[in-house]
């Protein structure tokens, strides 16, 4: 039974595994050494020696993150349990609702005792010296625990300490402190606020004014990446020290009260460092250039220095300068160091430039220097440039350039968005007030750019670019036009230039094209009505000059018409009815030339075809066709058999009328003896079939409507026999 519920277990902890793994993560690798931990801690301006690390095993390691919610990247966790998640065994990586809870029983850190007020077990502990190459030492960490939400101002106080010692310090002092208190970051000093089941409010406010600090802790109770169901933000370690000076930094957390429930501390990669300076020159606002710069006399440049926390001492860097600028020619020359005030972050350098006669442009080079030298040389740290310019720096990117008349060309400029351009002459110009327009001119022209920085007293730059152009044909071109359907449409334009080689294409509606200067089009439709455009090139230069017309077409509605036309015969010459203005008769769709109006004559059987249009104002409409016929109508014989045997045999199989030409069938019914209608199909042919089956031999009855086709009609009664 034992052995069926532990599998039970294992498959409900992988199928739990898959769900975290899809997810948030945080990546853990354990037992590793003091020096790969220490190092992992180690940035910039910082130096760590003879590390050692005394912690269970697999209670330590090395971290990134995905996707998590805990703040940090990657970096060491110390933990008083397990530091990763491994088979059934849970450790501090995880979902929030796994409780790990290991007891490593392993002994606690003396040091820990009176911050957690209580005695502490399961320490994990990585000691080592540091040196840093400034006057403060740093980093940020995240403090975690499985005592949070339950164990909250209760006896069960998991502590945690950055202990530093050494020059300047009596003992040792704690880093890990609420920030602006001396309070320690415990589990009673940084919560929710709410005590949880053994616990009492007074256990958390006994840690100090202000405990608990509600506003530093995040609630992890439905976390996908940490076990803990509760942390604190990222928190930042300081305290200064003396530069160049060995310290000792010993990082030690443990279990308060019992060894059950666990707790960690996650700190960031490269996160330990020194105050770090760094030198940027300042571009001028929203530059063109990729490069910062000054123009002298009139706009100076800037340095700026930075570190990279604020201190509650001044600091005074020092610097050099070098590069091809002249100090006391080029430029205002510079002190050899910048002052970064008390609880600020930075200082400006700032370089006017000096009038000087034209000399091109020069560079001004700053090199920065660590406040202090830990090896006795100058430490150099950072640097940076800018270009000290004569006057305003524009330059035209757009070279001279020819193009052909009424055409148009970008001219672009290397210039600062700050300046305020204005080009001329302000004709054949999109925008004479944009660093980049658009010009179209129609003749040589040259454009000039007055360049200048508004508020200020830099001089006025003045540029110039000469667009020249080649001769390029004028197109003159017929006024937009009406055409009737049908007609014929002449395009015509003509160019002002002569004695010239033209090549010439026009373009318009329906895919109509032409290479002629004058093209025809006949017989124009309503495919043909739009916007044709005339293109004429000088074969010499290439140079194209165009216009267009607006083509429209009339259509003239055809006259109404009956069709087919029906005449009966001998009814003597007949005319074809059209309605219409202006009727023109024609003997085939195609010919051009009119007939006198048909006269039809109807002495014998006979069709003929016509086609009809009418004008009205000067357009002629398209054609309607009429076809006539002269048909005998209603004189004809018509024969009903008496009877019929539907037997098959090829001969009298069918009962039908056949009728004579000049009627047709409007309704064929038939009855038997009965009364009941047994047949009423349109097309007049019985076959002596009622119901599906063979109808009775016997007598039948019909009545018979047949049409006339000149009007009227006749019907025929009467009785017809079925014989099988």
């Amino acid at each position: 039974m034992w052995h069926t519920t532990k599998i039970f277990l294992l498959i409900l902890f992988f199928l739990s595994l898959n769900v975290f793994s899809s997810f948030s993560q945080i990546q853990v690798n354990p037992d590793q050494t003091a020096e790969i931990l220490a190092q992992k801690l180690a940035g910039q301006g910082i130096t760590i020696t003879n590390p050692f690390l005394n912690c269970p095993e697999k209670a330590s390691g090395t971290f990134n993150t995905i996707n998590s919610n805990l703040g940090l990247d990657s970096g060491i966790v110390l933990t008083t349990g397990r530091a990763k998640t491994e088979g059934i065994n849970y450790g501090i990586n995880g979902l929030s609702s796994w409780l790990a809870s290991n007891n490593n029983n392993a002994p606690g850190d003396p040091d820990l005792n009176t911050l957690a007020r209580g005695t502490t077990l399961d320490a994990c502990i990585l000691e080592f010296n540091v040196i840093a190459n400034s006057n403060s030492l740093n980093f940020k960490y995240i403090f975690s625990s499985e005592e949070y939400i339950n164990s909250v101002c209760g006896p069960y106080n998991d502590a945690f300490a950055f202990f530093i010692s050494g020059p300047g310090i009596a003992t040792y002092d704690n880093l890990a402190i609420v920030p602006g208190t001396n309070i320690p970051v415990t589990i009673n000093s940084i919560n929710n606020g709410v005590p949880g089941r053994l616990g009492s409010m007074s256990n958390c406010s006994a840690m100090g004014p202000g405990s608990p600090f509600t506003s530093y802790y995040i609630d992890n109770s439905s976390g996908q990446s940490l076990t803990h169901q509760g942390f604190t933000q990222v928190l930042q370690a300081s305290h200064s020290v003396i530069p160049c000076a060995s310290y000792h930094l010993k990082i030690t957390i443990a279990d308060a009260g019992d060894g059950l429930y666990d707790s960690g501390v996650f700190l960031a990669a490269g996160s330990l460092s020194s105050v770090n300076y760094t030198v940027n020159a300042i571009p001028q606002p929203t530059p063109d250039t990729s490069f910062p710069y000054c123009i002298k006399g009139c706009l100076p440049g800037k340095f700026i220095v930075k570190r990279s926390i604020p201190q509650s001492q001044s600091q005074t860097i020092k610097y050099t300068t070098s590069g091809t600028a002249t100090a006391g020619l080029d430029y205002i020359a510079l002190i050899d160091s910048v002052l970064i005030p008390a609880y600020d972050s930075q200082a400006i350098i700032t370089v006017t430039g000096l009038p000087t006669a034209i000399n091109g442009p020069k560079t001004l080079n700053i090199t920065l220097f660590a406040p202090y030298s830990c090896n006795g040389a100058a430490n150099r740290i950072d640097s940076a440039s800018m270009v000290i310019y004569d006057s305003v720096y524009v330059t035209i990117l757009t070279p001279d350039t020819v193009i052909c008349a009424n055409d148009s060309v970008q001219l672009r400029l290397d210039g600062s968005d700050i300046y305020t351009y204005n080009w001329l002459p302000p004709t054949s110009i999109n925008n004479t007030n944009i660093k980049n327009p658009i010009v179209y001119p129609s003749q040589n022209t040259t454009y000039y750019v007055n360049v200048s920085v508004p508020g200020t007293s830099c001089p006025l730059k003045i540029k110039n670019i000469k667009i020249s152009t080649k001769l390029t044909p004028t197109v003159n071109i017929a006024t937009d036009t009406s055409v009737c359907f049908n007609s014929n449409l002449q395009l015509f334009a003509t160019t002002t230039q002569n004695n010239l080689y033209y090549s010439y294409l026009w373009i318009g509606p329906n895919g109509f094209n032409s290479t002629l200067e004058y093209p025809l089009l006949n017989h124009v439709n309503a495919l043909s009505k739009g916007i044709y455009t005339f293109y004429t090139k000088i074969d010499t230069n290439g140079c194209i000059g165009k216009g267009s017309i607006n083509v429209n077409i009339n259509i003239t509605d055809t006259p109404q018409v009956v069709n087919p036309t029906i005449f009966c015969i001998g009814d003597g010459n007949k005319t074809i009815t059209a309605i219409g203005d202006n009727l023109l008769w024609y003997q085939a769709v195609n010919d051009t030339t009119t007939i006198t109006e048909p006269i039809i004559e109807t002495n014998a059987i006979a069709q003929y075809e016509y086609f009809v249009s009418q004008r009205k104002d000067v357009c002629e409409s398209p054609k309607s066709e009429i076809v006539v016929e002269v048909k005998k109508c209603c004189d004809g014989v018509i024969f009903i058999p008496t009877a019929f045997t539907p037997n098959n045999d090829g001969r009298n199989d069918k009962f039908e009328v056949l009728d004579h030409y000049g009627y047709f069938i409007k309704s064929f019914l038939v009855f038997n003896r009965w009364g009941q209608l047994v047949y009423n199909l349109p097309d007049g042919v019985w076959d002596g079939r009622f119901g599906g089956a063979n109808a009775e031999v016997g007598v039948y009855s019909y009545l018979i409507t047949l049409g006339c086709i000149r009007g009227g009609e006749v019907v025929k009664k009467g009785e017809v026999t079925l014989i099988r």
